[in-house]
């Protein structure tokens, strides 16, 4: 039986426990991981939190671009959590290369279970990472756990162009934008900035990311033909999730101010 922390890896991932680690060899290419990267950035830097004092929490925190950049753009101490190994030795290997590993802090874990307990962050991250907690009420209720009263989060994912449900797992927390909206401000929360990310902008980075995938398939399956069944099936499924993404799925990025 898989352990529950892979099981949320690997959703969290779009593929099965099985296959996960095969995945850091598909995936060197990719430091991002799906995050909206300059787009978080932005954001936070319009907060004008002060540097070396403020705490943030990056939940899912993949190879580390987000926790990193926040560390080296803004002084900020941040922490990372995630449940793939290798994933965090690159984290912690790329923070020496940029000379900020004395502020970020990468460890192990499943964010389901982490999430559990009450925390005192600035501010909290959840970028790509899909329904892993839940539909958006459900996230916004395990982010505020994990910041102050007053603090922000930051959640980096979507909205349905359309009433068209997609009967797709993993999709199930999509809705139109009003309803979405309607989650993220159930507990009286404030969106405090909202930035739509058009089609044009991500669908080059989607099939990029897709492309390099294909890339690596090429010379893993050759190196371990063994694969090439499961290798496939991972790179078909990566094709439907961006044509679903394309066709379906408005990108968003919220900044939400926990209220007091």
């Amino acid at each position: 039986m898989k352990k529950k922390i892979e099981v949320s890896l690997a959703r969290s991932l779009e593929t099965t426990p099985d296959f996960l680690p095969h995945l850091p060899e598909l995936l060197v290419d990719l430091w991002e991981l799906g995050s909206s990267l300059n787009q978080i950035v932005e954001m936070v830097g319009q907060l004008n939190l002060p540097s070396h004092k403020t705490k943030v929490l990056d939940l899912g925190c993949g190879k580390g671009a987000v926790s990193i950049t926040l560390a080296q753009k803004f002084g900020f101490k941040v922490t990372g959590i995630d449940a793939s190994k290798p994933f965090l030795e690159d984290a912690i290997q790329k923070a020496q290369e940029l000379h900020v590993s004395h502020l970020c802090h990468f460890k192990f874990g499943d964010i389901t279970e982490y999430t559990r307990k009450k925390r005192d962050f600035d501010l909290v991250i959840y970028a790509a990472l899909g329904n892993v907690l839940g539909d958006y009420k459900e996230i916004v209720k395990n982010l505020r756990k994990m910041v102050h009263s007053g603090g922000y989060m930051l959640i980096d994912d979507g909205f349905l162009e359309d009433n068209t449900k997609i009967q797709r797992e993993g999709y199930e927390h999509y809705f139109p934008h009003d309803r979405v909206i309607q989650q993220l401000t159930s507990f009286g929360d404030k969106i405090i900035r909202e930035m739509i990310i058009p089609d044009e902008t991500i669908r080059p980075i989607n099939y990029g990311y897709l492309d390099a995938i294909k890339r690596r398939s090429e010379k893993l399956i050759k190196r371990r033909p063994e694969l090439r069944t499961a290798i496939s099936e991972y790179i078909k499924n990566q094709e439907v999730e961006c044509e679903i993404i394309s066709k379906h799925i408005t990108g968003a990025v919220w900044l939400i101010q926990r209220n007091t």
